[in-house]
């Protein structure tokens, strides 16, 4: 037996499918299944093209999530990603959020660029990427940029005033 099928061997009794661990590989087949059935779900007719596209699109999606999951969570990276329990507080900001943002949408289509600045934080790259990731969650507002070095976000946004999540990520 080569050294290369044995040791291909050994990581399967390992709970390894190639490469991944059994639980990575669990956690991007259940990732590639919700995306994939989101993908069918949205689009208006189902053909066999959309199928191809949404399996595929649904992989690269699954994979993003695991290695981005991978990634943060690696034994050399010293930042912790969880986020605060007060920040949780910020998702019950999001229903508002969303129902506020559809409105603006409709009303005055018209956004600007702004900067956010965010507190100084024991967890300042988790602080960032919880920030983005609800300030992107409302359909009038997205995150164009993260500037790590002055803790700031840029953001576009329809409407001129500063949403009320915008001013808790702020606190």
């Amino acid at each position: 037996m080569s050294k290369t099928s044995s040791s291909g061997i050994h990581a399967a009794s390992r709970g390894k499918i190639g490469g991944m661990t059994r639980r990575e590989f669990i956690e991007a087949a259940v990732w590639w299944a919700v995306l994939f059935g989101a993908y069918l779900a949205i689009i208006s007719t189902i053909s066999p093209t959309e199928i191809v596209v949404g399996a595929a699109t649904g992989a690269a999606g699954a994979a993003s999530a695991v290695l981005t999951r991978r990634t943060l969570l690696a034994a050399d990276n010293d930042e912790r990603y969880r986020p605060r329990a007060r920040w949780l507080r910020w998702l019950l900001l999001l229903p508002g959020e969303i129902v506020t943002g559809f409105a603006r949408l409709l009303v005055r289509p018209r956004g600007e660029f702004t900067e956010i600045h965010l507190p100084a934080d024991g967890r300042p790259a988790a602080r960032r990427g919880f920030t983005a990731l609800a300030l992107s969650v409302a359909p009038n507002t997205y995150v164009a940029d993260v500037d790590p070095d002055r803790d700031t976000v840029v953001i576009h946004r329809i409407g001129e005033r500063p949403s009320a999540l915008e001013r808790e990520v702020s606190r």
